[in-house]
């Protein structure tokens, strides 16, 4: 159980959250009323690959790195759930043990609710798993985008459609400016790209007014054009 305060500040954070945002009040206050609130140290470990799913966890403050095994246990940066977003699955679509890690990008605040307690959600509200399973679908979207990433974009839009990945949990279509908690060496990480290389592109998507950089944090001030960059409109 979390405290009103609690409620209110996962709330505002998860409600950035396009899946959350367009959930009906009964589920959310569902989901707030079995959940869990946790404070984790940057670097913390969450949860392993291979791990059993034990339920559905958000960010509402903070960031979380999911990590991904590579070739010869090379560990790679796959994604950074932001806050405001989620992670995780409920074990009821899972079929199998997780497949990244993930560890805390910094100092975060998660928020989780249990299989049970998903279950006894859908003993009350027998027609919400197909909600679920939206949020299921977007993971897998991003998934596909982050499959064409690698196998096809050049560098610009790379860098591009990979900021838009970042920001495309949240509702915002560029009527909101949003915030990631991402630096330019992991977006290299993430792109296969030098850090000389991501640094070009954004200098560039920088100086067109789309997004803003700073320390360890690059403000996304346009999604729509962003988007527009990355060509990927299709997907994203």
């Amino acid at each position: 159980m979390i405290s009103a305060a609690q409620k209110i500040h996962a709330t505002a954070s998860l409600n950035r959250s396009r899946w959350f945002a367009s959930q009906p009040e009964s589920l959310k206050q569902a989901l707030l009323a079995r959940a869990q609130t946790s404070e984790i140290a940057a670097g913390q470990w969450i949860y392993g690959s291979g791990d059993e799913l034990n339920g559905l966890y958000g960010v509402i403050s903070g960031s979380v790195h999911l990590l991904v095994t590579a070739s010869g246990q090379e560990t790679r940066l796959l994604e950074i759930v932001q806050a405001g977003q989620f992670f995780g699955q409920a074990a009821r679509f899972g079929g199998g043990p997780r497949l990244v890690t993930a560890i805390a990008g910094e100092r975060s605040t998660l928020f989780f609710v249990p299989h049970q307690a998903l279950r006894e959600i859908a003993a009350t509200q027998p027609d919400v798993w197909p909600n679920f399973t939206e949020l299921l679908y977007g993971q897998l979207a991003a998934a596909l985008i982050l499959a064409s990433l690698a196998l096809s974009l050049p560098p610009r839009l790379r860098v591009a459609a990979r900021l838009a990945v970042l920001a495309s949990g949240f509702g915002s279509t560029g009527k909101k400016e949003t915030q990631l908690s991402v630096t330019q060496s992991q977006l290299g990480e993430m792109t296969g790209l030098s850090r000389k290389t991501v640094n070009t592109h954004l200098r560039t998507l920088e100086d067109a007014g789309i997004i803003a950089c700073d320390y360890a944090r690059i403000m996304v001030h346009d999604y729509r054009r962003l988007r527009a960059k990355s060509g990927m409109e299709f997907l994203l």
